[in-house]
């Protein structure tokens, strides 16, 4: 399902949950500059069955959503069938270790701090797409 890119790089579908339109939108085009396909969503609602039906490899969480923060969000996927495969990255304006804490905590595969999203959110995203596949490989074996 990954094509590769010119430079080498995995093509991956990512989905951004982000209450705020402007960094939604900063994500999704750091992302897409990278030559990623993104899908968005301002809330949980829905995530589930786009995850499903566009065959999402990664889920960008931002951490404070309204209902249920993207922390929590995590650990449900994580608990679910849908979590197996699923890289997820938690993204925050919060102090890094702060951050970490909370990742540990919801099994999330890596942080990004706002601060540094043009820096490090594709490299995040692509850590956690290989840490899943990593651990898909060693469950089957």
């Amino acid at each position: 399902r990954l094509a590769d890119l010119p430079e080498g790089r995995p093509k991956m579908r990512v989905l951004v949950i982000d209450d705020d339109d402007i960094a939604r939108e900063f994500l999704c085009s750091t992302l897409r500059a990278a030559g990623h396909e993104t899908f968005e969503l301002q809330s949980s609602i829905g995530a589930t069955r786009c995850i499903h039906e566009q065959k999402v490899d990664a889920v960008v969480l931002d951490v404070m959503l309204p209902t249920v923060n993207g922390d929590k969000l995590a650990r449900m996927f994580r608990q679910s069938s849908v979590g197996d495969h699923l890289g997820i990255v938690l993204v925050s304006s919060r102090p890094k270790p702060e951050l970490q804490s909370l990742a540990t905590l919801a099994q999330a595969d890596d942080i990004v701090t706002k601060s540094q999203i043009q820096r490090g959110l594709v490299l995040a995203v692509q850590r956690a797409v290989v840490r899943r596949a990593g651990m898909r490989r060693r469950d089957n074996a």
